[in-house]
């Protein structure tokens, strides 16, 4: 369970404060600079509310809507996070 209060609250303890956003949008096939936004994300205090966020965020959407390194993850990571996700729920039903 969350200690924050506020959904977004989490956002002010987060490792990426400060650093300019392009650094966690690579271009496709840069997986130097997709693991150097992973590395930032690993020390993250709050990796994991982040994660969750994004996965809300993006719902059913495919790898093709899916931008940047948000919580660890690849855009291809959280996809099929939420792939494993979604099987599992139907294996459930």
């Amino acid at each position: 369970m969350s200690h924050y209060t506020d959904a977004s609250a989490w956002r002010e303890s987060a490792a990426c404060q400060g650093i300019a956003d392009d650094t966690f949008f690579p271009a496709p096939g840069d997986t130097a600079a997709a693991e150097h936004a992973k590395a930032i994300c690993a020390g993250c205090p709050v990796r994991r509310p982040c994660l969750a966020e994004a996965l809300a965020e993006e719902g059913g959407r495919t790898k093709a809507y899916r931008f940047g390194v948000r919580g660890g993850k690849t855009h291809g990571q959280r996809y099929a996070l939420y792939a494993a996700g979604r099987a599992s729920r139907k294996t459930a039903a």
